[in-house]
């Protein structure tokens, strides 16, 4: 078995990040169907389903503010 530490900022996968920046924003929830930065529920404490609490649809993307701005923002345009 191995050890999955070995997979951490592999160049090939994706984008090496040595900073952490605390200054990117709280926790956010994006609606897909909604398409704007919304407030959910979470039927299940410990579950991982996120509802939007406008139009009750359960397709929404977790990040922090800025990172969900500058994903769905840049794909508006």
């Amino acid at each position: 078995m191995s050890d999955y530490s070995d997979l951490v900022n592999i160049e090939e996968f994706w984008e090496k990040r040595e900073n952490f920046n605390p200054e990117r924003g709280d926790v956010a929830f994006y609606c897909k169907d909604c398409a704007i930065q919304v407030e959910t529920e979470r039927p299940n404490p410990r579950g991982y389903k996120f509802v939007c609490k406008a139009c009750k649809g359960s397709n929404i993307a977790i990040g922090t503010q800025s990172g969900l701005k500058e994903n769905y923002e840049r794909k508006r345009f």
